[in-house]
């Protein structure tokens, strides 16, 4: 069916902001845990993330390439499938650009090897659940392996957010186009191709095809400066 578009202007974006988080502080209830709305440059909408672990395991699935799609807070969902107690062992659902579903559960140290977790991986593949192919188990320390392409994801992830606006096929496109003289950019070489405000469109493009894996960078290795270099996409990369 057709939705028809309305005529009411939509809300500015801080007053959604403010919005999506009353109501996730209201979903929390009484549990102590941070909130953090982000904008997903993967999913291209706003989502509610509960303490740090979640944070991080959001900038380590915006920068995997093999991810297509993503569920940060599924146990609601989940519940009505097999009960509240074992979804909520869920943290976040990923589908894979190979077309795997994995369910993914965080934790802040390496030791988890519960009766509820070896019933979980039991039942998964099976009966209702047999559209799910696995459940890993990601610690805080393995979410923080990669600590210079995290700081950089969030870095980047405000810059693509900042975009969000606007379409970012012309940039993307010119910046390929930049890339295919065969040698490595900066990123202040990315920003020229733009003029006056578009050079931050410029920015937020070429920072979201390293993060999807669209070109190679440096990323993982130093910081986000203007001479952080991009590369073409190898072939087999």
């Amino acid at each position: 069916m057709t939705q028809k578009p309305s005529n009411k202007p939509k809300a500015r974006i801080g007053t959604r902001i403010r919005g999506q988080m009353a109501a996730a502080y209201e979903a929390r209830g009484e549990t102590a845990g941070d909130l953090y709305l982000h904008f997903s440059s993967k999913m291209k909408m706003d989502v509610v993330l509960s303490g740090r672990l979640s944070y991080l395991h959001f900038l380590l699935v915006e920068r995997d390439p093999g991810v297509d799609q993503v569920d940060y807070a599924p146990s609601g969902r989940l519940a009505t499938l097999m009960g509240k107690e074992p979804a909520e062992l869920v943290d976040a659902e990923i589908k894979t650009t190979a077309g795997e579903v994995v369910w993914r559960r965080l934790i802040d140290k390496e030791a988890d090897d519960t009766e509820a977790v070896r019933d979980l991986r039991e039942a998964i593949g099976k009966g209702a659940l047999r559209g799910v192919n696995r459940l890993e188990v990601l610690t805080f320390k393995q979410l923080v392996a990669e600590d210079t392409w995290t700081r950089n994801t969030h870095r980047a992830l405000a810059w693509i957010a900042a975009a969000r606006s606007h379409p970012l096929s012309q940039p993307k496109q010119d910046i390929l186009a930049l890339l295919k003289t065969g040698r490595a950019v900066s990123f202040q070489d990315c920003l020229e191709l733009g003029a006056g405000q578009a050079q931050a469109l410029y920015g937020a493009a070429v920072l979201q095809m390293a993060l999807n894996g669209a070109v190679q960078s440096d990323l993982g290795v130093a910081p986000l400066t203007a001479r952080t270099r991009f590369t073409a996409r190898r072939e087999g990369h």
